[in-house]
């Protein structure tokens, strides 16, 4: 059963998979795999439903919902490569419902959001910097890892838009830019990124003050930073999320939100409508007649 494990760890590096699905598929198959002995299972082929409920049931006592449905991810991913090798006749995990709790994305308000990308001192150059990757954060939603790959080359200032290379799922997108984070690009590139550029080999737009690639560390250092500074708890994450939330409020579609977000399903990008909705309960309390017949 080890065998079998290692070959599919090694087909998902063959197939391009990223590095954190191959660790996932460890940590679930890994204990997954001793469970099994310990049920008295020696041949993969032994392996019934029962079986897998009994191990999502163990870890259940130790894992939250997420980690759960991870775990019962990485066995069915594995048991449909078994079958495709002929090991298995049937995937036991095949019918089993992934175990989901969802839970709506934390965004900051406008206000939040507006004190944190001003929070930055414009006057120095780091702070040119800051103010730019605040701006280019919260003005186009990019994950952490799309804004740090970001090359020079990917903007594209005159047209006021964002080359995003090999985003995720492997796509490449265009993202405008917001009026403000396009004035704050333009500052950083004319006043702040040649005084932090040491060698005109460095393709990367945003610099550290070393001359190199800001790195995905010290971009989360930055934001949690400065949205200490601005009275909030900040992140990469909640600034994607107020983007795309604060588009939703505004009156933008769905589908426009999804595109702009590189996701591959619209499922992904509706989680938002549930924080519109809570906007939309408030409005409806506010002025609706019914509501305020009901007050009176």
């Amino acid at each position: 059963m080890e065998a079998w494990l290692l070959a599919f760890l090694e087909d998902l590096t063959a197939r391009g998979c990223a590095l954190s699905t191959r660790q996932n598929a460890s940590w679930a198959l890994s204990p997954f795999l001793e469970h099994l002995e310990q049920q008295g299972i020696a041949e993969l082929r032994e392996v019934r439903e029962e079986q897998v409920v009994s191990f999502l049931g163990w870890l259940g006592e130790r894992l939250a919902p997420a980690s759960l449905a991870l775990a019962l991810s990485s066995v069915r991913s594995f048991f449909r490569f078994l079958e495709k090798k002929g090991v298995v006749f049937q995937n036991p995990a095949r019918h089993l419902p992934l175990p989901h709790r969802q839970r709506l994305p934390r965004a900051l308000s406008e206000a939040q959001a507006r004190r944190l990308v001003n929070a930055p001192e414009r006057g120095t150059v780091l702070g040119r910097r800051d103010g730019a990757l605040l701006e280019v954060l919260y003005g186009t939603g990019l994950r952490l890892m799309e804004c740090v790959r970001l090359d020079l080359k990917d903007l594209d200032l005159l047209s006021g838009a964002l080359l995003v290379r090999t985003g995720k799922g492997r796509r490449d997108r265009y993202v405008p830019l917001s009026g403000r984070a396009r004035e704050a690009m333009d500052l950083y590139l004319r006043e702040a990124r040649p005084s932090l550029l040491k060698s005109w080999q460095e393709s990367a737009l945003f610099l550290s003050r070393l001359g190199r690639r800001l790195s995905a560390v010290s971009v989360r250092v930055l934001v949690r930073r400065y949205g200490k500074a601005a009275g909030t708890k900040a992140s990469t994450h909640v600034l994607r999320h107020s983007y795309a939330t604060h588009l939703l409020e505004g009156g933008a579609n769905v589908r426009e939100i999804q595109e702009l977000l590189g996701h591959e399903h619209l499922s992904t990008t509706a989680l938002y409508t549930k924080v519109d909705t809570r906007g939309m309960r408030r409005m409806l309390t506010a002025f609706h007649p019914r509501e305020k017949a009901k007050r009176g």
